[in-house]
């Protein structure tokens, strides 16, 4: 497993187009609304940091199982007797720490930038949101490689997830007046309680985190159960990668 995690944290400092997207260009997202928009500098914080796990968490790690998997490299690894959950738990620590780093860096220059005051008690209770946040996308992330056949199916799968979930949530404006349905359902996302939070603390304001954080947990778990469920160690037949011969 400890082979496995080193790996998985060189070949995804090796993936700069996720690394662009999830650190370079949530910066810029933020230093270009902060300079725009006024009276915004905390919903910009949450929503851009938000957008970056999000990101990170479910494309990232999806087209690196696909890559490596058409390459081969689990049909090697099958013949061991490493366990799907025990591999899979590594390749998710692996990319989970990379995106706390990443997503509190995001996080560290935003406060900066706007200036925010943050509490030793908010800047813990962060780290641990964010930890916890980007192993539920990621787990997620890791099912969606397991669904998908090609790098187009990830794309679709995780744009259906991913669009709605920052539409239907208040990373960057208010639920207040929205239809009551799209409220229920922005209720029953992971990314909106994790945004709501993201916001609580920031606010200076603890109460949101605890059941915030009990909803991802919850997400996490059924994610990672699924993952294991639908793992496969080659590719599929019918996707348009040929089959990797014996």
């Amino acid at each position: 497993m400890l082979i496995i995690f080193r790996s998985m944290i060189v070949s995804s400092l090796r993936d700069k187009i996720t690394l662009f997207y999830s650190l370079l260009f949530p910066i810029g997202m933020i230093i270009g609304l902060g300079l725009y928009f006024n009276n915004m500098d905390e919903r910009i914080l949450t929503g851009v940091t938000a957008i970056g796990t999000l990101f990170w968490g479910m494309q990232g790690i999806a087209f690196q199982i696909l890559y490596q998997r058409n390459k081969g490299v689990y049909k090697m690894l099958k013949i061991t007797p490493l366990l799907i959950g025990h591999f899979i738990i590594a390749m998710v620590l692996a990319r989970t720490v990379l995106g706390i780093i990443l997503n509190m860096g995001v996080w560290i220059i935003g406060v900066l930038f706007f200036q925010i005051s943050i509490s030793s008690e908010a800047f813990i209770g962060t780290l641990l949101l964010v930890t916890i946040a980007t192993l539920c996308f990621t787990s997620l992330g890791f099912l969606i490689a397991n669904l998908a056949n090609n790098e187009g199916h990830i794309n679709m799968i995780a744009n259906l997830i991913q669009i709605p979930f920052i539409l239907i949530s208040e990373a960057f404006y208010s639920l207040s007046k929205a239809p009551g349905w799209m409220y229920f359902i922005s209720k029953l996302s992971p990314f909106e309680h994790y945004v709501k939070a993201l916001k609580g603390l920031t606010d200076g304001m603890m109460l949101p985190m605890g059941s915030s954080i009990l909803i991802l947990l919850i997400y996490t778990l059924f994610s990672f159960l699924l993952a294991v469920i639908t793992f496969k160690w080659e590719e599929r037949i019918g996707s348009e990668y040929k089959p990797i011969s014996n």
